[in-house]
């Protein structure tokens, strides 16, 4: 019995390597998180071959309410749900994800891919080499406050903020404290290749688990939540006068194919709560985490995607457009507040595209892109609004298609472009 059940073990770490593209989306948890960017059906076979990457935040990993969907319905198959499986698809070429969500530029561009590649190859069944095209997402929604909060966490403790702007030592930085020190590529023991045996022992406990626990009451809090606050169409009749935390909630209201739209409060905007000089501070850390990455990937061709905030990928009514201003006792700085928003998402922008020409690398403003859609299409989610739905995916990734893989010299190629 004991010798059948070793067996059985054995045969399983020998066949599963060549297998991990085929696990269903439920139990991608149960894999090493080191092999997570093999798990991807993204690509032909587990080992891509010539492939394109992604790096960057939430965006990059493809989260949004497209992949919730998936897991509800397709959770016992490897469904797309994201940019890469799109660029995939429509371009016939190996794409994979290193994103993951609720990074900066420090950990989406520099610390998470190299230690995902390396993590890989550390494996004796698996040897990855570095892409041929690199996709570096920039979310204008949050990347900039992430990138502040990553300072705080991983530079200030050790380093001397007065010379934060001497590149040689922000570089020294990246390379001592980043690059080197990362959960993902240390205990490299015998027992780090038995996969198989990791991920069944990961399977029963969770099964176990799910077994003892009790219905998990935050998750049906956080649904009750949600839903109170999911997309809706404006209707003026239902605004109640008598009632400034009604009105209150109405700062987000959008003009999708001639009906207006309520986003929630909570959805992120053009970082317009921040400084100047904090802007300045988080888009030098992302062009230094860029060049890091661009040292290491020194064969890989490089483009940076800027991606528009929620609030920045629509047409934002202001007070008087809405019909609110009949109403009295709205915020005083309503449309102040749509104009901020503007502004700021055109200059961070137009920042991120001096640092795409200064360092000659290629450039796609997709909010352009996603502005022409949403005159008529709404491409977020209805409760998850601040990334995108299936459509808002597939919008993305036909501009990146139009701007760094198509031959028509009509295409335009770069420059941010702020319209409608």
């Amino acid at each position: 019995m004991l010798g059948t059940f070793v067996f059985c073990l054995l045969l399983g770490e020998l066949l599963f390597p060549f297998f991990l593209a085929k696990i269903p989306l439920k139990f991608h948890g149960y894999v090493d998180r080191g092999l997570l960017a093999l798990v991807q059906s993204s690509k032909k076979s587990v080992i891509p071959k010539n492939y394109n990457a992604i790096f960057g935040d939430s965006y990059a990993a493809g989260l949004g309410e497209w992949l919730n969907k998936e897991r509800e319905k397709n959770s016992y198959f490897n469904p797309d749900y994201g940019p890469a499986h799109i660029l995939h698809n429509k371009l016939g070429k190996d794409v994979v994800s290193f994103g993951s969500g609720g990074t900066g530029s420090i950990e989406g561009l520099v610390s998470l891919p190299i230690a995902q590649l390396e993590a890989i190859n550390s494996y004796l069944a698996f040897n990855l080499d570095k892409p041929k095209q690199i996709l570096a997402f920039f979310f204008e929604g949050n990347d900039i406050e992430d990138n502040l909060k990553d300072l705080d966490r991983f530079f200030k403790p050790k380093y001397d903020m007065s010379k934060v702007y001497e590149k040689e030592y922000f570089q020294e930085f990246l390379e001592n404290e980043i690059a080197k020190n990362h959960p993902l590529t240390e205990n490299a023991t015998i027992y780090k290749n038995l996969i198989f045996s990791k991920f069944l022992g990961r399977g029963i406990k969770n099964l176990f688990s799910s077994i003892l626990s009790e219905e998990n009451s935050h998750v049906k809090k956080w649904i009750i939540l949600t839903e109170k606050e999911k997309l809706y169409q404006l209707d003026l009749n239902n605004v109640k006068p008598e009632l400034p935390a009604d009105r209150n909630k109405l700062i987000n209201i959008a003009l999708v194919d001639n009906k207006k739209w309520v986003f929630n409060n909570r959805n992120m905007g053009a970082q317009t709560h921040i400084s100047g000089e904090k802007i300045r501070l988080g888009v030098y850390v992302f062009e230094q985490s860029l060049m890091f990455m661009h040292k290491y990937f020194s064969d890989s061709n490089i483009n940076i995607v800027y991606l528009p905030s929620t609030l920045s990928s629509y047409r934002l009514l202001t007070a008087e457009e809405s019909g609110l201003k009949n109403f009295g006792g709205i915020r005083a700085d309503y449309n102040l507040r749509l104009f901020l928003i503007r502004q700021r998402s055109e200059f961070i922008c137009n920042q991120i595209e001096r640092i795409a020409k200064r360092n000659k690398l290629g450039f796609l403003d997709a909010g352009k892109y996603i502005r022409r859609k949403t005159k008529t299409e709404i491409l977020h989610g209805s409760i998850d609004q601040d990334h995108f739905n299936k459509k808002g995916y597939t919008v993305l990734s036909e501009a990146i298609i139009d701007t760094f893989y198509s031959n028509d010299e009509q295409v335009d190629r770069g420059r941010c472009e702020y319209t409608f």
